[in-house]
């Protein structure tokens, strides 16, 4: 028997490797470092595999352990506990969808039970393609944009979980039963439902996700001709008030009134630079979204200052520049308008290969964060959360990480994204 549960072990162990991937994909990184979050995790499989004992390999009991098993180790990621819970569901089902299906091939040909396949030496192998195949799906699915609704998330959910708790009955059949070609077919059609089932959410969320861009391209373009609009209005009734401009300081020279002559200049020279651009970073389309945000900065009050560098070469395009400055810049200047006191620091640097970026604008209340998820809000909702998730299928485009925090009633929105090859 002390054979037979040190052979167990290695499937264990590849099937638990595969788990922490998909629990780190869903619920990304905790508290503590993502080695420490690593190591903590295998530490706990060592232990409960020591205070296993002994066992039927996929029975209820080994299913319940794995379970909560697994629920143990999301606590070292970040995540709310219903999305951990999913996760176990997630993690439960794919490695049932898989253990089930090659399982009852390998069982077919060498004529075994289902429970004696985890003991042959092949299986180790089958558990390295495991690993794989979740690592490459995690890699497709992340270059996937997800906009999934709140009622969408939940039916996705209970479709996941209806087909794991079949995989559970399927895997006791399979304990009791040597037909394992009708085991094998019913897990592929599982299996395939599966892949059909991400294949349809995948064009439903492109084809949303390119609405949501196009709509929002349609409003930026909006914002940009009222305020060029606005901007040539000002200017004609500036030109048309110059000769009266000129006739007020002549009044005041005429007086002897130097003081109110210059006095009533800078008055001038203010409404004047309220159309030009505060900053220059050679980046026409940049230097206007940053200093139209200044400007609805200061009509609010609130101090925003800029640390920048050279941005001729900023790799985003106009319209995905938009998106994502724009957006940023919109949900800070919102939050920072309600903080005491009202402050937005701004910095482009470049650095190591790549443009790092941040944010960090006053908040009234620190805004509660897990690991790198996306705040939640709506637009009737003060704080941020509006248009992230445009900025986060942006950045995955071009290959850039972002990082949020909140502390101190500061909010910081970091990401970088990498120069491009000359």
């Amino acid at each position: 028997m002390p054979d037979a549960l040190q052979s167990l072990a290695l499937p264990c162990l590849g099937e638990f490797l595969a788990a922490l991937q998909i629990q780190y994909a869903l619920l990304g990184k905790g508290r503590l470092p993502l080695w420490a979050s690593v190591a903590g995790s295998l530490a706990l499989w060592a232990v409960t595999q020591a205070l296993w004992g002994h066992y039927t390999a996929f029975s209820f009991w080994a299913l319940f352990f794995n379970a909560l098993r697994m629920l143990m180790a999301s606590m070292f990621f970040g995540g709310t506990l219903t999305k951990k819970a999913f996760s176990v569901v997630a993690c439960g089902g794919i490695t049932l969808f898989y253990g089930n299906l090659l399982g009852s091939l390998v069982a077919r040909f060498r004529q075994i039970r289902l429970a004696q396949v985890w003991l042959t030496p092949e299986i180790m192998v089958l558990y390295l393609l495991l690993n794989l195949f979740v690592y490459l799906g995690i890699r497709v699915l992340k270059k996937q944009s997800w906009v999934e609704e709140p009622m969408q998330r939940r039916l996705s959910g209970l479709y996941l979980t209806v087909l794991t708790l079949l995989s559970v009955i399927l895997t006791a059949f399979g304990q009791m039963s040597l037909q394992y070609e009708f085991l094998f077919l019913i897990c592929l059609g599982l299996v395939i439902s599966v892949m059909i089932y991400f294949a349809l959410l995948a064009i439903f969320n492109a084809r949303l996700a390119q609405a949501n861009q196009t709509a929002l391209q349609m409003k930026m373009e909006q914002e940009r001709a009222d305020a060029l609009m606005e901007s040539y209005q000002a200017q004609r009734r500036l030109t048309h008030e110059f000769t009266n401009h000129m006739d007020a300081v002549n009044f005041y020279l005429n007086k002897g009134d130097a003081a109110g002559a210059r006095e009533y200049l800078a008055s001038v020279a203010q409404r004047i630079s309220a159309g030009t651009s505060v900053v220059n970073t050679h980046n026409p389309l940049l230097d206007a979204l940053l200093s139209r945000a200044y400007h609805s900065a200061s009509e609010k009050e609130i101090m925003m200052n800029f640390d920048l560098c050279d941005l001729r070469q900023f790799p985003l395009s106009n319209t995905d520049m938009v998106t994502v400055i724009s957006n940023l810049l919109d949900n800070a200047i919102r939050a920072a308008a309600q903080a005491d006191p009202p402050q937005i620091n701004v910095r482009i640097k470049q650095m190591d290969g790549e443009y790092v970026v941040s944010v960090r604008n006053r908040v009234r209340e620190d805004v509660p964060l897990h690991g790198d998820e996306l705040p939640a809000s709506t637009k009737q909702e003060p704080g941020h959360g509006v248009g992230l998730a445009n900025v986060r299928s942006v950045l995955v485009r071009y290959g850039g990480e972002y990082a949020i925090s909140c502390k101190d009633r500061w909010f910081c929105f970091t990401f970088t994204v990498p120069v491009p090859a000359a």
